[in-house]
């Protein structure tokens, strides 16, 4: 807002208090006008928080649309401070503000994360609409409060609000968080009774629920179900079969895409390449890559990425780094990859390598590295390597545990592993599978047969 502009605001808002003693509304209305109309102005000039600073500085209520339009504002750039400032501008001039406004308050909240502030409007409201219970059902189910959505679903019904679609996706995507499959099932049957069966996005939801749940007879029936699947649900019956170990499966209903003429998206393409990866498909994967290459999903960085690990998990390294030089923008993922990819097949020169190379690493790429030493029992450049990494990095967690213990157990230095073991009883590892059976391993290895027992009796107890 110019200077100009702001003088003359702040020069009628001074002529309120004189305004407010005449027995006429016009100078009132008129300065209500001049308001709105900066706040419009501030608006369009993209600066949100000035608009609602001089909403919030007026003592003069506006028109609901501007409430309504600042709050999605509000909700879009999860703007918490301006949003309260709205809601209680709202409120001091209309004690009983039309329904829809306070939904849009409570679905700002929701988006902000502040889901007490949601639920403390919802529980003040007067008077509310199928909205207002399906914003706060959002609003839950958003910020993983999935109990606390069902809940409410629950309490919703009881009372007689019917829900819309929105509020059932939302549900379904609570129960699939807590695996809850008899509510889902009842939630299916209100789907169907309130007229919603054949809506693709609800549908998909379903499958994707039952998928979740390990039902996958049920979700693939319902998908079968569909009468014209979209990209989103040809992608969720494909992730579920990967989920439960059926590559084949997935790879299948992946061809199965180009018969629908569905463009697939790219996670699509990517989870279709892990499927191969997980069952070493050579063939299948070569495929898929010459249809990833076809529709340009080559240059995408998550197909890349999968096509990576593809080749690497098949035992095709000059592939897999073929891939990885065409890249124009590598990432953390695709470095370790390749690294990985190196380390794993023996060379681990090579891999150490593309690992000081590496723009940036986390603790994955160092226990990659780590594992391509301890693999091919080079024991010595395994405990250099983990010295380097301590005094790199202060991230550690069961992998890297499990590795140095095996470290110890090459080397016979059960001095060395019994300062391993102190470290994991104090940082509450030893609760850990793979590293409790690191420990029984080093120990058994380095003759320390007393400790194995003292273990076992340990894990018994």
């Amino acid at each position: 807002m110019g200077v100009n502009r702001a003088s003359e605001l702040n020069h009628l808002l001074r002529s309120i208090s004189k305004s407010s003693t005449a027995k006429t509304s016009e100078p009132t209305t008129a300065i209500a006008i001049a308001i709105a109309n900066a706040v419009l102005h501030t608006l369009n000039a993209g600066n949100l928080p000035k608009a609602v600073s001089i909403l919030f500085d007026s003592p003069v209520p506006f028109p609901y649309s501007i409430y309504a339009r600042l709050f999605q504002l509000c909700s879009s750039t999860r703007a918490i401070v301006e949003a309260r400032k709205v809601e209680s501008h709202l409120l001091t001039f209309s004690p009983t503000p039309p329904v829809f406004l306070l939904n849009r308050a409570i679905e700002a909240y929701g988006k902000c994360g502040c889901v007490r502030d949601a639920r403390e409007l919802f529980d003040e409201m007067p008077r509310r609409d199928g909205g207002s219970w399906n914003a706060m059902i959002i609003a839950y189910s958003k910020n993983s409060e999935d109990e606390e959505a069902l809940r409410l679903f629950s309490r919703m019904n009881k009372i007689g609000v019917s829900g819309n679609q929105i509020t059932f996706a939302s549900v379904l995507g609570s129960c699939s968080q807590l695996l809850a499959i008899s509510l889902s099932r009842q939630v299916h049957g209100l789907i169907l009774k309130c007229g919603f069966g054949q809506n693709v996005i609800l549908e998909t939801s379903l499958v994707d629920v039952y998928g979740k749940c390990w039902v996958m007879s049920d979700a693939r029936k319902k998908f079968d179900e569909i009468h014209s699947p979209n990209d989103v649900s040809w992608n969720v019956i494909v992730r579920r079969y990967l989920e439960i170990g059926n590559g084949k499966e997935a790879v299948f209903m992946f061809s199965r895409i180009f018969r629908a003429a569905i463009r697939p998206l790219n996670f699509t393409v990517s989870n279709a390449l892990l499927a191969c990866s997980s069952s070493s498909a050579l063939m299948e994967g070569m495929q898929i890559h010459g249809v990833a290459v076809k529709m340009q999903f080559d240059v995408d960085e998550v197909v890349a990425n999968s096509l990576i690990n593809m080749y690497i998990k098949c035992w095709k390294l000059e592939h897999a780094r073929a891939i990885f030089v065409q890249l124009d923008a590598k990432n953390l993922i695709s470095w370790t990859s390749i690294g990985w990819g190196y380390a794993i097949s023996g060379k681990t020169e090579e891999a150490r390598e593309l690992f000081n190379n590496m723009p940036e690493r986390n603790l994955v790429s160092w226990n990659a590295m780590l594992a391509g030493y301890t693999h091919f029992f080079q024991w010595e450049k395994a405990l250099d390597f983990v010295h380097l990494m301590r005094k790199t990095t202060k991230e550690i967690d069961h992998v890297t545990l499990g590795l140095i213990l095996k470290i110890s157990s090459g080397l016979s230095d059960v001095e060395m592993g019994k300062r391993i073991h102190g470290f994991v009883y104090r940082h509450g590892f030893f609760s850990n599978l793979v590293v409790s059976n690191a420990l029984l391993d080093m120990y058994g290895k380095c003759g320390n047969l007393k400790s194995v027992q003292r273990l076992l009796e340990y894990s018994a107890d």
